[in-house]
């Protein structure tokens, strides 16, 4: 069937544009007369003139047959590769065109303005894109998953393959691209707005999903959209974004063994390289000492036993920090700790809390459930305070041998002395362990000015205004006044091994105070107390429990911190503490 071109429209190309199919009529009804094309081989190179109604071929008449009152002309020129065909209406030509250069040749035919102009032009685009790319990309690391509020619940579209395994459930996509469990569909479909996380994914997963997981609501990206409707990928975790299912599974993988293995407890092995490391770390700082802190090595010599009794936010941190700076020392940081901000005065409380402390000053964990929870829950709070324990926890083949009591119980019984620093014990509960002299216990009791104590306690923490314990001048001055009596009573009774020191007098003097406070326990000041102490009283970190403080500084920033009517409130209610104590009234 012959082809006619249109003008211009490309020669030999033989695309759809610009082609006229003989088949076809004109919008007369007529069809055009066969003609030879330009590139048939039976073009004639004479010239030829086929006029309406006249018959010059086979094709033509049966052209003229069936045409109206207009029909087409066919012209033959003698040029042998262009013919030219009109119409009463438009005029078609159709002619051989060379085939197209290339873009390359077509460029250095440029002029070399016009090619900087090209250049500069492409340029300006890819850099476009770049930008452009490197947004969208931006968007995807930053933002998860756009959603809304999932008002009905989702069907769900199960995904095949690894991602099923992602969180040892069936992995279901949601209509809006997110990926979740069974366990999450089911609790859409009963109506909640995120079903719980598994729980070895930990409470940051239930974050993510809470915050941004199914039926959570984040903010748009229309390129993590299309992402999600995409495929079938699902949601990491932790990330919140679409990730290939065999990266997530390796990585779910990897945080199973890694909480498998912060779950299972330390076997026998375990607990004894741990116990290596403890005793490494105690010989080797042994070596380096002599004299008196060589005594307490001695074999026969009953451990040394401090007990620390304060209350919040009167310094002890700091003293029990630097007793314990001391190789010989095994720190029992705030053993009732488990009891929350409430103190330990007499009844039941004061006869269990006895039992633990005689337990701990033993060296015997076996048994000791809510502190060895306590413990595994806070461990550095709890072990932090033990140098040579908690670098062999750390550096040892299994973490959790630091929670077996077997470990505690022999660790603890290779320092000769043994410290406890508490602020929930009140003062009188501890003749009961002066009374016994096989023990070799000694007390220390901690005070300070309590305009200090309080103005520490509101500007400092926030959990000690919703206890009274901690919260209310009267209690405090209560418990002081009860403790300065039963300290009276102590020193006249014990005074070999029992003591009372002032925040104040070791804040302003804390090399001498702490020196002569261990000469009185019978240990001898060493270097690295004597570094400890002017590390941490130089310098201030403005933090809640932090030790390294200008301490100088803190003897009467309550001055500047408290309104003088606190000031008076507080003095009101702690009239005779501190004139017991030899502080100075402000305003009177």
């Amino acid at each position: 069937m012959p082809k006619y071109e249109r003008f211009g429209d490309g020669g030999e190309r033989g695309g759809a544009e610009g082609v006229l199919d003989a088949s076809k009529t004109n919008q007369y009804g007529a069809t055009p007369t066969d003609a030879a094309g330009p590139n048939t081989p039976n073009a004639e190179p004479a010239q030829k003139k086929c006029t309406p109604g006249s018959s010059s071929s086979s094709s033509s008449s049966s052209s003229s047959s069936s045409s109206s009152s207009s029909s087409w002309s066919i012209t033959t020129i003698s040029h042998p590769s262009t013919i030219n065909i009109e119409d009463s209406d438009k005029k078609y030509v159709a002619m051989e065109t060379n085939k197209p250069k290339s873009w390359l040749a077509a460029y250095n035919s440029l002029a070399p303005r016009t090619r900087q102009t090209v250049r500069t032009a492409a340029i300006a685009i890819v850099s476009a894109l770049a930008l452009v790319a490197i947004f969208h990309l931006a968007k995807l690391a930053e933002h998860p998953v756009s959603e809304n509020v999932i008002e009905e619940p989702p069907k769900g579209e199960k995904l095949e393959g690894e991602a099923q395994n992602w969180g040892g459930e069936d992995v279901y996509k949601a209509p809006n691209g997110k990926a979740f469990g069974a366990q999450g569909l089911a609790n859409l479909q009963s109506g909640s707005e995120a079903g719980p996380a598994p729980a070895w994914l930990g409470a940051q997963f239930d974050a993510g999903v809470r915050n941004g997981g199914v039926g959570g609501v984040q903010e748009s990206s229309p390129v993590l959209d299309v992402l999600a409707r995409a495929r079938p990928a699902p949601i990491h975790p932790i990330l919140n974004v679409p990730v290939d299912p065999e990266f997530l599974h390796h990585d779910i993988e990897r945080l199973r063994k890694r909480q498998r293995a912060e779950k299972r407890p330390a076997n026998a092995t375990e607990v004894a390289a741990t116990l290596a490391l403890v005793r490494r770390q105690v010989e080797a700082e042994r070596k380096q000492l002599n004299g008196k802190n060589l005594r307490l090595w001695s074999v026969g010599e009953a451990p040394l036993r401090v007990l620390l009794v304060t209350t919040w936010r009167s310094g002890s941190t700091f003293l029990a920090q630097a007793l314990a700076s001391h190789p010989a020392v095994f720190h029992h940081y705030e053993p009732f700790s488990p009891r929350g901000v409430r103190q330990v005065r007499s009844g039941r409380d004061a006869f269990q809390a006895q039992q633990l402390l005689h337990r701990l000053l033993d060296c015997q964990f076996e048994g000791q459930v809510e502190y060895l929870n306590y413990t595994r829950e806070h461990p550095e709070d709890m072990l932090g305070h033990n140098r040579g324990v908690w670098d062999a926890c750390h550096k040892g083949p299994n973490f959790n041998a630091c929670y077996n009591p077997s470990f505690l119980s022999q660790a603890c019984q290779m320092f000769p002395v043994q410290l406890v620093k508490t602020v929930r014990l009140r003062l009188n509960l501890t003749q009961l362990f002066l009374n016994d002299e096989r023990m070799n216990v000694k007390v220390v009791f901690l005070v300070r000015d309590p305009r200090a104590t309080m103005s520490s306690r509101y500007s400092s923490v926030s959990w000690c205004s919703d206890h009274p314990d901690c919260a209310s001048p009267d209690v405090l001055c209560s418990d002081l006044q009860a403790d300065l009596k039963v300290a009276t009573a102590l020193q006249h009774l014990y005074p070999d091994r029992f003591t009372q020191i002032k925040y104040e007098d070791v804040a302003m003097d804390p090399q001498n105070q702490v020196h002569r406070l261990m000469n009185f326990l019978g240990m001898e000041f060493t270097s690295d107390t004597a570094r400890f102490i002017m590390e941490h009283t130089q310098t201030d970190l403005n933090s809640p429990w932090s030790t390294k403080r200008k301490s100088s500084d803190r003897v009467s920033m309550w001055k500047k911190q408290l309104p003088l009517q606190e000031v008076h409130a507080i003095q009101n209610a702690c009239g005779p503490v501190l004139k017991n104590l030899q502080y100075e009234l402000v305003g009177q």
